[in-house]
């Protein structure tokens, strides 16, 4: 840079003529400087550029390995989502013929017990007949006792009657 330098200041001073050196030895330090700051600043957002160029370029790479990972995801999803309704089909339709099974259990004993009902109140009826019976038995029963102690009471009133008045 210093080369530069003193050759832009040794080349200006032979085609211009020179009044102050120092000022042209300043004013060509403060143009090199610019350069050379310009420079800097051009290689810095050169690399800063690149870097960036190589970040997005490694992040599209990160972001289309992410996409192939969620559609392999995607499809094992897939694949698991009807292995399960598969499942759930193939317990439904046993879940289905268990609940016809029961049904069919209970229309047999709903069978079973209207007849074992049926059964119940022929045997309450004749039990009742049979109560009915008995108790007709007991009134008639009661009735001859009743009669009978009325004779016997009329007869004794006869005896006694007759004893009296003989």
């Amino acid at each position: 840079m210093k080369d530069l330098a003193e050759l832009l200041e040794e080349e200006l001073s032979e085609a211009v003529e020179v009044k102050n050196p120092k000022s042209l030895h300043r004013y060509i330090s403060l143009l090199t400087g610019n350069y050379v700051q310009q420079n800097i600043h051009e290689r810095q957002y050169n690399e800063l550029t690149g870097s960036i160029k190589e970040m997005l370029t490694s992040m599209q790479e990160g972001f289309r390995r992410m996409d192939e990972r969620f559609a392999a995801q995607d499809s094992r999803f897939e694949a698991l989502q009807k292995q399960m309704d598969e499942r759930f089909a193939a317990q439904e339709s046993h879940f289905t013929s268990l609940q016809k099974q029961i049904d069919e259990r209970f229309a047999a004993q709903g069978s079973r017990f209207e007849a074992i009902q049926k059964q119940m109140d022929e045997r309450f009826e004749a039990s009742n007949r049979r109560f009915d019976d008995m108790n007709r038995r007991f009134d008639q029963q009661h009735k001859l006792i009743s009669l009978g102690f009325t004779a016997l009471v009329l007869v004794i009133a006869a005896f006694n009657l007759t004893i009296i008045l003989s």
